[in-house]
């Protein structure tokens, strides 16, 4: 699909572009919906195994050389919470049996996993007496890990979840140095994947596509789109940055790891 691109100047100009962008996507993200299938709960570890295949040529030092970063939030119940952080490692700093607003983080430094819990806001997302919470969980590797470290860690995730009772939504973003500047378009390839959106400045470029071979997906109008490619002049250097994004990137385009 043929895609119309703008070029801004840098400077003030760009910074609120970039922040728009990345406020569109974040939106994108808490609007997703994963495909109604059995294998729901495990598509992040699906879809972690073909991004991995696709970007292990893309990245200086291989897909082990990037970031991998994953996330999974929904909402739950205490006792599924409960269940989820003992089954993780996690020491809730308060109990979530009481009326009062719960606003709770928690750390599992040794397998790097954070917690967040909070008490959805009265009145929001319909009736909060079945689902009173809202958890967001994230798993941050580090750079220099193999697949099967991170896909123990991302099956330990899922599994917990599905333990718990609870149905989570996730979603990952890596982040590296491309090997050449044609990275992104080899990704697109290798994924079959059809272009849905694109943006460019002087600064980054990002197209969103959906392939068929992801199982996650999210709703961008009226067309799904599961995988958002992005590559981001790094910050003082000519090298560029490539970002991929699952169903769709998360955090700062210039963020550095």
């Amino acid at each position: 699909m043929p895609a119309n691109h703008s070029r801004q100047p840098k400077g003030g100009m760009l910074a609120v572009v970039v922040l728009l962008l990345i406020l569109v996507t974040r939106t994108l993200w808490h609007n997703r919906n994963l495909p109604a299938t059995s294998s729901a709960e495990f598509a992040v570890s699906h879809d972690f195994e073909q991004v991995w295949k696709w970007s292990s040529t893309t990245y200086v030092g291989g897909a082990e050389k990037a970031h991998w970063s994953f996330r999974w939030d929904g909402g739950a119940k205490a006792d599924g919470i409960e269940r989820l952080a003992e089954a993780l490692g996690f020491t809730l700093s308060t109990g979530l049996d009481g009326d009062a607003p719960v606003d709770i983080t928690a750390t599992n430094d040794a397998d790097r996993l954070k917690l967040w819990v909070r008490s959805k806001p009265a009145g929001q997302l319909g009736d909060s007496s079945k689902m009173p919470y809202e958890l967001v969980l994230l798993l941050d590797t580090a750079r220099g890990s193999d697949s099967k470290s991170i896909a123990d860690e991302v099956h330990k995730v899922e599994n917990a979840a599905i333990a718990a009772g609870l149905l989570l939504q996730g979603g990952f973003t890596v982040r590296g140095e491309m090997v050449q500047a044609d990275a992104p378009d080899r990704i697109a390839a290798a994924a079959g994947a059809t272009e849905v959106e694109a943006y460019d400045d002087s600064h980054t470029s990002s197209l969103t596509y959906y392939s068929k071979s992801l199982q996650s997906g999210v709703q961008s109008g009226a067309t799904k789109v599961n995988l958002q490619i992005a590559g981001a002049l790094t910050t003082g250097e000519a090298a560029r940055e490539l970002i991929i994004g699952v169903p769709l990137i998360t955090g700062d385009y210039t963020e550095q790891k």
